[in-house]
């Protein structure tokens, strides 16, 4: 079969070079008993009010407050199953071109011929790719999906049958498979090699699913198939999509969480297709690489809400207990030969940083904060610019009592 396997590797975080520096500022609001006086707090040059976000956005800004709505209703394989527990791959897409990560090319024009409307694709597999495995043999089972949208149940039905008939036609080996469970499901693969292609109209949407086992064994892929196509059309059942024509109902920060996140502009932008946005637990366990590690982290903390800006992450946690044990937490997860304890912000409460190792230079320090029921990650080149932002967005946390 000859879907295209090249997807971008998703992170826990979203990168951004970090650039301000300082000496302590003073900053507005008050301690009160048994709390810093966040006034007195080495914040450097940083943000500690609510940054000021827009009322309303362009017409893309809000496809991508919808795509990623959908992005709650794409199931990570790994809550299919846990044996999925490296994050693979995440995007939304509010243009068919983006799709074409995912899918062969020619896909492209079909989803333009049927209206595509939006999508989002997700991936995990049970360990990271090797260069040096075989392509018959990858040593690893994965799952790799894109949901897409369409006008109507008409639309998706014809666009899920062309998708395959494009796939297909692309290589002589290729061969029709089908799925007992779902008649309406268009497959293929390449007999010997160990990946097979599926598109399964549900409603409005087309189900597309690569997946991956260790060796050329049919069975077991239509089984990863079929029983990740169970969850995820009884998930899309319960996801109410807003109408075309409504998207400009959506807000960018409903619940009033990125606002709590710092953006060193003190300015929140329009989403930007990978932040700016707020993602519900499900939505934002897709970006997440340590599925296995960090899921039981954010459940136990009873995380609903993960707001997304450029170098940090905010956090709404189920009660203030919750949200500082999330710290304590997060600070631990990794291998410990890759991290090692830094210091905290001075006088910030609860506070944990880390040095990651092995992370990209512009997150290798990070730095946790709970204030109340919401927590942030904050992260960095430079441990001292970490812990100046990291002591403002804890100020900022604590000034923004609404």
């Amino acid at each position: 079969m000859n879907w295209n396997p090249r997807v971008a590797t998703a992170l826990l975080v979203v990168l951004a070079t970090v650039g301000a520096g300082g000496c302590a500022s003073s900053v507005p609001g008050t301690g009160v008993s048994g709390e810093p006086d966040v006034r007195a707090l080495d914040t450097g040059k940083f943000p500690t009010a609510p940054p000021k976000i827009a009322a309303h956005l362009d017409d893309l800004g809000y496809a991508r407050l919808e795509a990623a709505r959908l992005a709650d209703a794409v199931l990570s394989p790994h809550e299919v199953d846990s044996k999925y527990a490296i994050g693979a791959s995440a995007r939304v897409h509010t243009d068919a071109q983006s799709v074409g990560q995912y899918l062969a090319e020619p896909a492209i024009a079909v989803l333009l011929s049927h209206g595509f409307v939006l999508g989002f694709s997700t991936g995990s597999a049970e360990d990271v790719p090797s260069p040096t495995d075989a392509a018959d043999s990858r040593q690893r089972d994965g799952l790799t999906v894109t949901v897409s949208r369409f006008p109507d149940a008409t639309a998706a039905k014809a666009a899920a049958a062309e998708l395959d008939a494009v796939d297909l036609g692309l290589n002589p080996e290729n061969a029709a498979v089908s799925l007992p469970k779902y008649p309406d499901s268009r497959a293929h693969w390449r007999p010997a090699f160990p990946t097979l292609g599926s598109t399964t109209p549900h409603g409005n949407y087309v189900i597309s699913v690569l997946a991956e086992t260790r060796t050329a064994d049919i069975t077991r892929l239509v089984d990863a198939t079929q029983k990740y196509l169970d969850a995820e059309v009884a998930e899309l059942d319960k996801f109410t999509a807003t109408p075309i024509g409504k998207f400009s109902t959506l807000r960018q920060d409903p619940d009033g969480v990125l606002v709590r996140v710092i953006h060193d502009k003190g300015v929140v932008p329009p989403p930007d297709g990978q932040g700016e946005v707020v993602l519900t637990l499900r939505g934002y366990l897709n970006y997440v690489q340590d599925q296995s590690g960090r899921f039981p982290v954010l459940q136990r903390a009873g995380v609903d809400r993960v707001a997304v800006a450029p170098s940090a992450f905010g956090f709404r946690a189920a009660d203030d207990a919750a949200a500082a044990r999330f710290v304590t937490d997060s600070a631990e997860l990794g291998n410990a030969a890759d991290r090692r304890v830094v210091d905290p912000p001075t006088d910030v409460p609860g506070a944990a940083c880390v040095q990651d190792y092995v992370a990209p230079k512009d997150a290798q320090f990070r730095c946790f904060v709970s204030y109340r029921r919401y927590a942030a990650l904050v992260l960095g080149s430079r441990l001292w610019e970490t812990q100046q932002r990291a002591a403002a967005q804890y100020a900022l946390l604590a000034n923004d009592q609404r």
